[in-house]
């Protein structure tokens, strides 16, 4: 009896132990390792390529307007080199990179990178995420539910973990049945048993990515398109509701000692990093079809206030009020790949000064 009960643990552990080895040599070439095909990209391009020393952080505003190797060429620009790496997610602003940095800094491929750029968006409000679910939508859940969130663990941004399947994983993380095993359950069962998670790519896309950097297509190239989808987009606001200023005091609630910059810059430099920010470039409609250009000056001016005090470089080239708009953007929100190339250059000599820029000095270029 004992030896066929030691037979059988025997070949219990024998198959699990070739069904680890399977899985750590296939799993994800089978499935996506972050259930979204553009951060797949980037973290093949970013793992495979040299190590990098300027890393960009943000939502698809940052995703879309930052392209690195213009950055790489605005340091040259001003005498200086770097060799940055765009690697913001679609949905993600600044709001989840407290989160998010502590976990992606580990990685091999940004153990030189010096400096962190976070793209802020001056007419959000920002927060720290708290692991409740209520934040994610179909952007971020889908991502934040994945092997990758898993490793970066901030898996419980979105879901809570029932105590059973916590101490499982305590126990037993090591394994990638149990580490990965919603992984396992989409390479094994058909999809007719779930929805797939799975987030493609953007099909205004322009092209293959390059260091991270996605570029899209012009409005030229789809004006028509571009004006219906914005009828639709202004539809959806109740203007009573969504139109008004942000409340009085909310972005003074960021600054203060122990607001949101002061966890972020602590988040950054605990890694041995610098911060940098910058806002984000964005087609100026957005911002006067909800009146908010006066609530994007004073955020400015509070955030340039803020990293002064923090000695973090703080680059705001102002609103992108273009003459050859169907050419610069994209859509309502987003750069085009042109207008990124134009922006990222000027980004870039930007970051390479001694001191912030902001103004018109930024805006020039100079």
């Amino acid at each position: 009896m004992k030896r066929s009960l030691f037979l059988a643990l025997a070949l219990c552990l024998l198959v699990l132990a070739g069904a680890e080895a399977w899985l750590h040599r296939h799993l994800f070439q089978h499935v996506s390792y972050s259930n979204s095909a553009s951060i797949d990209a980037q973290l093949r391009e970013r793992d495979s390529g040299p190590r990098w020393k300027m890393l960009f952080v943000g939502d698809s505003e940052v995703h879309w307007g930052v392209d690195p190797e213009q950055v790489d060429a605005g340091f040259r620009d001003a005498g200086r080199e770097t060799l940055a790496f765009n690697h913001a997610f679609d949905g993600f602003g600044a709001s989840w990179w407290p989160s998010l940095l502590p976990g992606l800094l580990e990685a091999p491929a940004l153990r030189e990178v010096d400096t962190v750029v976070v793209g802020v968006q001056l007419t959000d409000y920002l927060r720290l995420m708290r692991p409740s679910g209520e934040d994610c939508g179909g952007l971020q859940r889908p991502v934040l539910t994945s092997p990758f969130a898993v490793d970066l663990h901030a898996d419980g941004l979105c879901r809570t973990r029932t105590w059973d399947a916590q101490l499982g994983r305590d126990l037993f993380g090591g394994l990638w049945t149990v580490r990965y095993a919603s992984a396992v359950r989409t390479l094994l069962l058909p999809q007719a048993f779930f929805s797939s998670p799975h987030l493609a790519l953007n099909s205004r896309s322009d092209g293959p990515p390059r260091r991270g950097f996605q570029p899209h297509r012009t409005l030229a190239q789809d004006k028509a398109s571009y004006e219906s989808e914005f009828r639709r987009w202004k539809a959806q606001f109740d203007p009573e509701r969504d139109f008004q200023p942000i409340a009085p005091g909310a972005w003074q609630k960021l600054v203060v000692d122990g607001g949101f910059f002061d966890a972020l810059q602590q988040t950054v430099e605990r890694s041995g990093r610098r911060l940098a920010l910058y806002a984000v470039p964005t087609n100026p409609v957005v911002i006067d079809t909800f009146h908010r250009r006066a609530n994007y000056a004073e955020n400015s001016a509070l955030l340039a206030a803020w990293a002064a005090r923090r000695g973090v470089v703080f680059v705001d080239l102002g609103l992108q009020d273009r003459p050859d708009a169907d050419q610069y953007f994209s859509d309502m929100r987003h750069l085009s790949g042109v207008g990124a190339r134009d922006f990222s250059r000027r980004l870039g000599r930007a970051l390479a000064q001694p001191t912030p820029v902001r103004g018109p000095e930024a805006r020039d270029g100079r």
